[in-house]
């Protein structure tokens, strides 16, 4: 918004509310038609009232912008005016003119709601500075009060999405439950033997439903951590087995994508206290992501070590470099690097920023590094507790 304060009201977000709408109440006839008409020149709409008798009836009727008027009027003055134009324009710039201005007066009008108190006799430049001024003051107020509703009705947007997606993670996990113990007592024979093309659908079935399972342990964690409820178990665990654990996990992802993952080297007795649940979400989260956006024939490499009381992990994708723009967004929720409509990986955008999450909630940091060649890696530091740790062959 470019416009002069001088020409009109300025527009609000870009929309264009029209002039700025005066009233000026005077019983000076002179005075009174010349500031009318000087306002006029300046592109105001203006209306002109000779005492308050005449002025309050406008005021009932018209949402006036500015109001100027003299402190000294027949019958009600300018002060009782300025009082009662307060109720009916609470966010008008109300202006009082005087030629026998005492402290007290100013003072009581300034504490009334007046926003300038003007002496006569004043120089018409002087009264056009500070209708002006009151006007964008006035604008600045409205966007204030404007921002201040939308943020309220985002912050009510977004507890209504937390609880959404609360109830929905809660409300799939019961179903995903009896999936997986009916999908369990087919595999394991209790209902008789599958022929090869039976069982083979079956571990399908598993498949995409242990594909599910991580896609709302991730949306139930990012609501956790979303509304500051997220609660850690904490107990000795050990990273390596965390880690196996993790890479396990994803087995049939990685067959599926023809991706191997490798342990170049892997710490043995390295100790965290840790919650295990939440740290095997952290890291299978992390090889996920490197597997869907790794090529077939690629690598996943995993390396651990343990040094001076803290634990670093590095994951590296051996294909899919990142480009630099993004990394910034990455941790965020509901982001991938690829986020166009055409992107070849699935998900929800999730896995990271709860990785995220979970590596500070144990303290902890997570940063992506430059891999060799096309890759890229992600590297996770926590701190140990309990045992010491030595660094073992996988």
């Amino acid at each position: 918004m470019t416009m002069s304060p001088l020409r009109g009201r300025p527009s609000v977000f870009g929309e264009d509310m029209g002039a700025a709408r005066l009233l000026i109440v005077d019983d000076d006839e002179t005075l009174r038609t010349s500031l009318c008409d000087a306002f006029r020149l300046e592109g105001y709409a203006v209306t002109g009232a000779a005492d308050a008798q005449e002025a309050l009836p406008l005021i009932q009727g018209t949402t006036f912008d500015v109001l100027i008027s003299d402190l000294m009027l027949p019958g009600i003055d300018g002060l009782s005016l300025l009082e009662k134009a307060r109720v009916v324009l609470p966010e008008a710039v109300i202006i009082l003119m005087t030629g026998q201005g005492t402290v007290e007066s100013a003072i009581r009008a300034l504490k009334g709601g007046a926003y300038d108190y003007i002496l006569k006799p004043f120089k018409l430049e002087g009264l056009l500075h500070v209708v002006g001024r009151g006007l964008e003051e006035q604008r600045l107020r409205r966007e204030n009060l404007a921002l201040a509703e939308i943020n309220r009705r985002l912050t009510e947007i977004d507890e209504i999405k937390s609880h959404l997606l609360s109830a929905i993670t809660h409300e799939f996990r019961t179903p995903l439950t009896i999936i997986y113990g009916w999908m369990d007592l087919l595999l394991s024979g209790q209902f008789g033997p599958l022929s090869g093309g039976a069982r083979e659908s079956v571990e399908a079935i598993g498949h995409s439903a242990r594909r599910l399972g991580r896609l709302i342990a991730n949306l139930l964690a990012y609501v956790e951590f979303e509304r500051r409820e997220a609660a850690v178990q904490e107990q000795i665990v050990d990273l390596g087995e965390i880690l196996r654990q993790a890479a396990t996990q994803l087995a049939d992802e990685y067959a599926e994508k023809r991706v191997r993952v490798e342990f170049l080297r892997e710490v043995r007795g390295a100790s965290l206290r840790a919650d295990p649940e939440k740290l095997i979400l952290l890291f299978s989260n992390l090889v996920e992501n490197a597997i869907k956006f790794n090529r077939p024939g690629g690598r996943v490499l995993l390396e651990a070590a343990a040094v001076d009381g803290t634990a670093t992990v590095t994951i590296t994708n051996t294909f899919g470099r990142i480009p630099r723009e993004r990394l910034a967004r990455l941790l965020e929720p509901f982001t991938q690097g690829d986020m166009t409509l055409t992107r070849e990986a699935g998900g929800l955008g999730l896995g990271l920023a709860v990785a995220r999450a979970i590596v500070e909630v144990h303290g902890g940091s997570i940063a992506f590094l430059d891999a060799e060649q096309q890759g890229s890696a992600v590297t996770v530091t926590l701190p140990l507790g309990g045992s010491a740790a030595r660094e073992g062959p996988v």
